[in-house]
């Protein structure tokens, strides 16, 4: 992640990832319901789609952008649009693990390799900070992502679960780092 006073990494057509500051919240909340309603449809009901309320997202990725306990990069367009976003830290059930908690993209940015870049991103954060194995949960009926994941060398480590706010069921996949393998 690069620091405050350095350059930060440049993507095709100008865009550039950061930290994510608390004023990003409403933008990164929009990417999010953005990126839902377009990606779980069919997967998570419908009416939990329809709830998705931006304002309380917000709220909520302002304060996980204020915590200490993981990194927000948002990706940036030349004109300084959000298009994406990836919050990664330590695994809360092993602080000796990395974890990929949300990676998102809008749907309007897709399809460009910006997901990817996010998380070889994070990828990279994480293994400098000897966090490895790292772990992310993704919904099972998620291709699209579990393609991407797979690509990254992450594998499912046969742990499910179905979180009541999501009515979907979600598996962990692994990726194995250096200091695992």
């Amino acid at each position: 992640m690069p620091l405050a006073n350095q350059q930060p990494p440049r993507l095709q057509d100008g865009i550039c990832l950061r930290a994510a500051q608390s004023q990003d919240a409403k933008h990164l909340a929009a990417v999010f319901v953005s990126a839902w309603r377009h990606s779980y449809r069919g997967i998570v009901p419908e009416e939990n789609l329809r709830s998705l309320d931006e304002n309380e997202i917000a709220d909520w990725l302002e304060k996980l952008i204020g915590s200490t306990s993981s990194t927000t990069t948002a990706a940036e367009s030349a004109h300084h649009d959000v298009l994406g976003f990836c919050r990664h830290g330590p695994d809360p059930e092993d602080a000796g693990r990395g974890h990929i908690f949300s990676l998102y993209v809008a749907p309007a940015a897709s399809g460009r390799g910006l997901g990817s870049y996010l998380l070889a991103h994070a990828l990279a954060d994480l293994e400098r900070r000897h966090l490895d194995p790292v772990t992310i949960w993704v919904f099972e009926q998620n291709e699209r992502a579990r393609r991407l994941y797979t690509g990254f060398g992450f594998f499912p480590d046969a742990t499910r679960r179905v979180e009541a706010e999501y009515g979907a069921e979600e598996i962990r996949l692994c990726r194995l780092g250096e200091r695992a393998t």
